[in-house]
């Protein structure tokens, strides 16, 4: 049986579906239903989510005040939750499309506090960190949560004390690019951080692609 990986992340931006939502109300469970379809008559996608453990009139408040929600329609009630036909506006920033292009394969996402939480499976490592660098690039923060591998040795080995190993150049780019900021939404832009390291960009995106393809092999090969 040939061995794929499984992540779980934390992603977050202020722009993707149902955040401002999210952000306004405490507790609220949300699971996405469907992958974001589209409709000739609507600027955005529609997408269907599970909704429980809230108000649903303060659910429905919020939805009117969500930027990245043009309307919206419930289409079925029980008791607990409703389920919703949210359709999304040209305002929502989206990471599916990305997801498929590489790939990967969506198995879950539901709501954290701040944003979403993603279980991905990959047929490889590189791809999760290709992800990782486009999340990067659009200035989604991306929290990895979880790493396992599949397979006839299947095991979860997520460590955060973990030593990586880099080579001396490596953990120079790595401290540097930390330092200032480059993994933060908000932080230094790769010219800066190539600039303090005085290489090309080129060769910065070079050093972190391997530097982050060495993190996902010592993560998940045990």
């Amino acid at each position: 049986m040939t061995r794929s990986f499984v992540a779980e992340m934390n992603i977050s931006h202020a722009d993707l579906p149902l955040t401002p939502t999210i952000r306004t109300l405490e507790d609220v469970d949300l699971t996405a239903e469907s992958q974001p379809l589209r409709s000739s008559d609507r600027a955005g996608p529609i997408m269907f989510y599970s909704v429980s453990n809230c108000s649903f009139p303060a659910f429905e408040s919020a939805l009117e005040d969500d930027h990245t929600v043009d309307d919206w329609d419930v289409t079925m009630e029980f008791s607990d939750r409703r389920a919703y036909q949210i359709y999304l506006s040209s305002a929502a920033k989206f990471t599916t499309p990305e997801i498929a292009d590489l790939g990967l394969r969506v198995l879950s996402i539901r709501n954290t506090d701040r944003g979403w939480h993603l279980r991905l499976h990959a047929p490889d490592r590189e791809r999760l960190g290709d992800y990782w660098q486009f999340c990067r690039e659009e200035g989604i923060r991306w929290d990895l949560v979880k790493l396992y591998s599949t397979g006839p040795k299947a095991q979860s080995i997520y460590d955060d004390d973990a030593e990586v190993p880099l080579t001396d150049r490596q953990r120079e780019v790595a401290r540097t690019a930390a330092r200032m900021g480059y993994y933060e939404p908000e932080g230094a832009s790769a010219a800066a951080v190539a600039d303090e390291l005085g290489i090309s960009q080129s060769t910065l995106s070079t050093h972190l692609r391997r530097i982050m393809a060495k993190v996902f092999r010592h993560l998940f090969d045990g």
